[in-house]
């Protein structure tokens, strides 16, 4: 479908330019004849070369969470649905979800409801988002269902910056590391060979291991590339079968140290989903439908599938928790099956989601305290030991 834009004068004489989607020219003629809008101009929408490569590719979780509020605002202050998004795609600097709020506009003068609208965007909006809107469309508290939307993705947001943050560190330094290391066996190590093995005496056993790594990358760098390159197209190969990708989600969960990280955030992100969906009334089946499509590891997909069986069932919801402790702790399945029992999981699922989220918090500063030290620890050995390598023939020397 195309986009094309149309000035036409409304009945108080004001000229007005809007926006149709159709197949073609004439389509969007004939669309404009069955209104009865005498168009002043029609013409398919277009985007200079410049536009098109600088035209985001994604739209970011700050903008979302921009989005989101100021929905909410515009909704608390009276404006209508279509107002506030017309209002909202003027004032957003991202082209890619400005003409995503240009279609769902001209979808919603079509006809089609709000969240069947927003449904048709879900690679910019989150999956759960038009059932929250709809549950908020039916109940009359859409505001309080963006509100609840805003402050879930400022959560996600701001735990996604964390854990960017705790991971930069580590990578960037490990990458110098590296880098420095290879520098030292390619360009300084040989130069250091020559001299020593010039003067005869028998080389120490740091510097044989020093000498020897370096004779190793140097001769054997093109078959040590290729076995690299070799692990990396095995490994997206595995990533793209679904029993290997199943694999390597299963796998993330019992990394040392990052592991239950990991754990805790996807657990954090699903709780969070559920909660404003059975906050806003949404039924459970549903809800879970909408979480099982939303959740990107295939390992916790799985046990919302297994969930949402059991629902279907008539069996608790929380049964396929406890029957996954390695992934779901205790206590989670626990206030889960007591919300569900006591008719309050909505309550259940905010009062365990604010404590993990605060647990999580605590998690990765414990985790930053550890990977500190050992990156620098490992770091100064190698340093020692390229230093004790180079100095114990020297001192050989100056001995002679």
């Amino acid at each position: 479908m195309k986009t094309f834009v149309y000035v036409y004068k409304a009945a108080n004489a004001t000229i007005l330019t809007k926006k149709i989607k159709a197949a073609n020219y004439k389509e969007a003629e004939n669309f404009l004849k069955k209104k009865n809008i005498n168009a002043i101009s029609l013409k398919q929408e277009g985007y200079s070369i410049i536009e098109t490569l600088t035209k985001p590719t994604s739209v970011e979780s700050e903008e979302l969470v921009a989005f989101a509020q100021l929905f909410a605002g515009c909704i608390r202050t009276g404006l209508k649905i279509k107002e506030t998004l017309q209002l909202l795609s003027k004032q957003l600097k991202n082209r890619l979800l400005t003409e995503a709020l240009e279609d769902i506009i001209i979808s919603i003068e079509s006809g089609t409801s709000i969240s069947d609208s927003f449904a048709k965007h879900s690679k910019i909006f989150p999956n759960y988002l038009p059932m929250a809107l709809k549950a908020g469309e039916a109940s009359g508290r859409l505001a309080d269902v963006l509100d609840y939307v805003a402050n879930y993705l400022e959560k996600t947001d701001t735990l996604k910056k964390q854990v960017t943050g705790i991971m930069t560190y580590p990578i960037i330094v490990s990458s110098i590391g590296i880098a420095m290391l290879s520098l030292i066996l390619v360009f300084v190590a040989p130069t250091f060979k020559k001299i020593f093995k010039s003067s005869g005496k028998e080389l120490p056993l740091p510097t044989q291991i020093l000498f020897g790594s370096s004779e190793v990358l140097i001769q054997y760098y093109p078959t040590i590339l290729a076995v690299i390159s070799l692990f990396i197209l095995l490994f997206i190969l595995i990533n793209r079968s679904p029993t290997g990708k199943f694999f390597i989600h299963k796998t993330l969960y019992t990394i040392p140290l990052s592991g239950p990280i990991y754990k805790q955030v996807k657990l954090l992100q699903f709780l969070g989903c559920f909660e404003i969906l059975v906050k806003n009334d949404v039924p459970i089946t549903q809800s879970l439908i909408v979480l099982e499509e939303a959740t990107e590891n295939l390992r916790l997909k799985q046990i919302i599938t297994e969930m949402r069986k059991d629902v279907a069932r008539g069996l608790p919801l929380s049964g396929a928790l406890v029957e996954n402790k390695a992934i779901v702790p205790v206590m989670v399945s626990y206030t889960v099956s007591m919300g569900e029992k006591a008719g309050n999981l909505g309550e259940s699922l905010a009062r365990i989601t604010s404590f993990m989220d605060k647990e999580l918090s605590h998690n990765m500063k414990k985790l930053s305290s550890r990977l500190d030290p050992i990156i620098t620890l490992v770091l100064g050995m190698i340093v020692l030991f390229i230093a004790i390598a180079i100095y114990l023939p020297i001192f050989d020397l100056m001995m002679m």
